[in-house]
């Protein structure tokens, strides 16, 4: 069944049984029970029973989870955890969400328990993950329709409707799979409660401590995101990438010390982080329109200090 006819099929669904949430079959499988929600406009409060994974097919929605607020769009994932009070509100009448109820003995604690972790990348995505399902009850995944993600999900779907063989089993595996690859890409949105540390600790206030040796994946932990979203956040809050916002430093630091005539140019590179020489020409002539030989010529001009 292509793309658009499930979605249509599945609206016409809910549009002909005009209920906020309909189960989409009728067999009794111990790995997950799938249904649909849409046709209502106003909160609707629900109590997970099970750890749940909402998918939104099409249109938008908003879920409240305790003090958290969660937007999701067409493609987007929201993981619930168990035992959780949280509310749906759908955009309009073309807004459908597939809702997997896990059986009542998944926990996402034991999935990723039972994931071999061979790196210290995968022990840090799972840990934050974990941590943050946790802590705000639910965690968001911001993949769009058009990934291999939203693929699956529709693919579990469809071999639901067609009664596929052992798609319970394939179901659920699939479905951990999408949850992990996505941790992976890192596609995903922390909560916005942890934007208040990147007000409250400003970006530059933590540059100016860090800049001669920092990164944006150190950055974007400390602050509390995964390193994506954080960089794109830095753009949109601040007009400026964030090696831009480091560069700016180095930059700074650098003309500062060619005004000192016992600091050579090598300790300068070193000093502000940069491993290169080249490069570092290359930045500071973009940064400044002139060489650091001509700045520091001008700067001692400007002092009197004697060039000999």
């Amino acid at each position: 069944m292509a793309t658009a006819t499930l979605k249509n099929y599945l609206l016409s669904l809910m549009q002909n049984n005009q209920a906020s949430e309909v189960e989409l079959r009728t067999q009794n499988f111990l790995s997950y029970r799938l249904y649909l929600e849409g046709m209502h406009y106003d909160f609707i409060e629900y109590q997970s029973g099970s750890n749940q994974v909402l998918y939104c097919l099409t249109g938008k929605c908003e879920v409240k989870i305790g003090t958290q607020s969660f937007s999701l769009t067409s493609g987007n994932i929201l993981l619930i955890e168990k035992d959780s009070a949280y509310a749906i509100k759908l955009s309009d009448k073309n807004t459908v969400i597939i809702k997997f109820k896990l059986s009542s003995d998944f926990s996402w604690d034991e999935q990723i328990g039972n994931v071999t972790i061979d790196t210290p990348t995968e022990e840090k995505l799972s840990t934050l993950f974990l941590k943050n399902l946790s802590q705000d009850k639910a965690f968001l995944f911001t993949t769009t329709s058009v990934m291999w993600s939203s693929q699956s999900i529709r693919e579990i779907v469809q071999d639901d409707l067609n009664h596929a063989a052992f798609n319970s089993t394939i179901g659920l595996e699939l479905l951990k799979v999408v949850i992990l690859r996505n941790l992976r890409e890192q596609n995903f949105k922390l909560s916005e409660k942890k934007e208040n540390k990147f007000k409250d600790e400003t970006l530059d206030q933590y540059i100016d401590q860090h800049y001669n040796d920092i990164t944006l994946a150190e950055a974007a932990e400390y602050f509390g995101f995964n390193r994506n979203y954080f960089s794109t956040m830095v753009k949109e809050k601040t007009g400026k990438s964030f090696v831009e916002h480091v560069d700016d430093r180095r930059m700074r630091e650098a003309r500062r010390l060619l005004a000192k005539p016992n600091v050579s140019l090598k300790e300068i590179i070193e000093t502000i982080g940069y491993s290169s020489k080249s490069f570092f020409y290359k930045k500071f002539k973009h940064y400044y329109g002139m060489t650091p030989a001509e700045m520091r010529k001008r700067l001692f001009r400007e002092a009197h200090i004697n060039l000999k």
